[in-house]
């Protein structure tokens, strides 16, 4: 079984289970004059509403991503979680207003055994739903499922209540149903806080936990090449995260070879955290990322005409076939390839057109020339 398949069957599962038990709960809080036992079939019937977000959000995250999406859709599970977190809170504000105007009405209700079968029925088939539901979130790694899970638990925790309530109502404590009732919103408040706030912290970027960030670090500086990190910053994306980074590399190897590494770094990473489902990394020569070299050197368009016009001018370079620029803090290095004359000292040209490339060109630093073999003059 696929993870969209599992995930929308233990959903299909949970809403079956609570229509049964809303209906119930809700028939007979009705017939037997019980706030608490409505309450907690309300409360029930909030969880067939978070069902119903869940299976729309399973359709619509599971695609693949598109010219609308091209990060995909897994976004469509926050909102989902959201979405319940907001039935949730609704939901207990609305047992708490009704119970709390029969507290202050000073009426007292004792509904019958029947009451307390239900409810009994009712925690067992609850409990048992939320360890099924919990266990195909982790095992999946939604948080979206797993907050549905918690919502099956919070309905089986608010039956707890409603026992005890309906209980206390039977010896004669009226007051003990609706205050109950009063206690499951309460507990119905904290559990849409919580994944609330999760939910929030994903859709504005908030930063992932620190142990995900940590085994990226760890998997990242084990590549061979990479020689530090910097600015690391990893989001939530649904039941996944993304990531990007800079990872430093020796300045002195060629863009191919930094590029490989970088690629090996990605694809260990993304091996290794079965969490991480994108990494974007930035190549940068360790030590030289930022300040001059970074920023203010001239860039090849302004200073390649520059370096050929004089290097070919030079008497004993006969063509020049590469300008290399080496951008650090201190200035340029370049390295030029280029054809000599076979009489050619190449230390003193090399030393010569240092000398020349400085009078236009301050920012050079070093300059090295390199004889091409077959290209002379």
């Amino acid at each position: 079984m696929t993870m969209d398949n599992a995930k929308t069957r233990v959903t299909l599962v949970g809403a079956g289970v609570n229509i049964i038990l809303s209906t119930a709960k809700i028939g007979a809080g009705v017939v037997l004059a019980s706030p608490a036992l409505v309450a907690d079939g309300v409360h029930s019937l909030s969880d067939l509403v978070s069902d119903v977000l869940v299976l729309w959000a399973l359709r619509h995250s599971g695609r693949a991503p598109d010219e609308d999406h091209p990060y995909g859709h897994g976004r469509f599970e926050t909102l989902a979680t959201l979405a319940l977190s907001a039935v949730l809170a609704l939901t207990g504000l609305g047992i708490a207003w009704d119970a709390a105007l029969r507290l202050l009405s000073g009426a007292d209700s004792a509904p019958g055994v029947w009451a307390l079968a239900v409810i009994a029925l009712s925690i067992v088939t609850k409990e048992i739903l939320f360890h099924y539901t919990k266990g195909v979130g982790e095992r999946e790694a939604s948080r979206m499922i797993v907050a549905n899970a918690w919502h099956h638990r919070t309905d089986a925790l608010s039956s707890v209540v409603a026992l005890v309530g309906v209980g206390a109502a039977q010896l004669g404590f009226g007051w003990g149903d609706p205050l109950a009732a009063i206690i499951i919103a309460a507990m119905l408040a904290r559990v849409a806080w919580e994944f609330g706030k999760g939910a929030v912290d994903e859709l504005v970027d908030t930063q992932a936990p620190d142990n995900l960030r940590a085994d990226l670090q760890d998997s990242l500086s084990r590549t061979p090449g990479v020689q530090g990190l910097r600015d690391l910053r990893m989001r939530q994306h649904g039941a996944r995260a993304v990531a990007d980074v800079s990872v430093m590399v020796d300045p002195h190897i060629t863009v191919t070879e930094g590029h490989r590494i970088a690629e090996a770094a990605r694809a260990d990473a993304l091996g290794q955290i079965d969490a991480l489902e994108d990494l974007i990394i930035h190549v940068e020569p360790a030590g030289h990322f930022d300040g001059f070299g970074a920023t203010k050197a001239p860039l090849r368009g302004e200073i390649e005409g520059l370096i050929l016009t004089l290097a070919q001018a030079h008497p004993m370079v006969a063509k020049v076939a590469r300008v290399q620029l080496g951008y650090f803090e201190d200035g340029l290095h370049i390295e030029v390839l280029a054809g000599l004359h076979a009489h050619a000292d190449h230390a003193a040209t090399e030393a010569e057109l240092t000398d020349t490339l400085r009078q236009t060109l301050p920012e050079l630093r070093a300059l090295s020339l390199h004889r091409q073999a077959g290209l002379h003059g």
